[in-house]
């Protein structure tokens, strides 16, 4: 699965670049650790728990570090205040 490619065939729960803007969303307000991420995104935007969500969860945190919007310290992960 092409993780990156955004095209009309994938569902919204597979795109990176929607999971990343929901997580910034959860993060307002306070830092949290990974699990603690994962399970309000699955109260929040999504019904039932799967692997590949998490997988795509953790892939959008890789990709919000990579472009330094977050910052991951003592297993927390928060917001970068620009």
């Amino acid at each position: 699965m092409d993780y990156f490619k955004i095209n009309k065939y994938s569902s919204i729960e597979e795109n990176i670049l929607y999971i990343s803007k929901n997580i910034i969303e959860l993060l307002k307000g306070s830092e949290k650790e990974f699990g603690k991420i994962v399970e309000l995104y699955e109260k929040k935007f999504f019904t039932e728990m799967s692997v590949n969500i998490e997988t795509s969860i953790y892939l959008a945190i890789l990709f919000l570090f990579g472009i330094g919007k977050i910052d991951i310290e003592n297993k927390k992960i928060k917001l970068v205040v620009e």
